[in-house]
């Protein structure tokens, strides 16, 4: 049974202000608009999630209310994760394997340059750095999330809010 994973950088947000933690930056309204692109696209494709994690980073936290907004999903949805913040490659990859089976099709809203180096890992697809915004949606040919590798997903779409602007 496939599995779907769907690695979405946080919107467009605004620069760290001094003495502003890292984590309270804002989207900006440019960012605003591209989390709209981004869920009113899944919502066209009929894309539905299982679970959608989040970093707890307020910009990331935005990117996936405004997501799930456009795609008609309930806010309570959203499983905000202290993991995925500062998350390294590795832990990362952790969180993704330690999934729950019941659900076929997640979504994790992230920071980067950890979610490229992550979609490019279980790829090896060539994503460079993913734009604020951007989507890489990965399959597996899985049973178990424990048995997602590096290597082992095929990217099925990569989908950046500049492509979405005049569609």
């Amino acid at each position: 049974m496939p599995r779907f994973l769907y690695l979405l950088r946080h919107a467009d947000s605004v620069e760290k202000q001094v003495g502003e933690h890292d984590r309270d930056r804002e989207l900006t309204q440019v960012g605003v608009r591209e989390a709209l692109l981004i869920g009113s696209y899944m919502h066209k494709e009929q894309i539905t999630f299982d679970a959608i994690h989040s970093s707890t980073a307020l910009r990331a936290q935005s990117t996936a209310e405004i997501v799930s907004d456009a795609m008609k999903i309930e806010d309570s949805a959203i499983i905000v994760e202290d993991t995925l913040y500062d998350a390294s490659t590795r832990t990362f990859f952790e969180f993704i394997t330690l999934l729950d089976d019941d659900h076929q099709n997640v979504l994790c809203v992230g920071h980067n340059p950890v979610i490229s180096y992550l979609a490019e890992s279980l790829t090896k697809a060539e994503i460079d750095v993913m734009p604020p915004g951007g989507l890489a949606v990965i399959k597996f040919n899985v049973d178990h999330w424990k048995d997602v590798i590096p290597g082992t997903g095929e990217l099925q779409n990569y989908v950046v809010p500049k492509m979405l602007m005049n569609a």
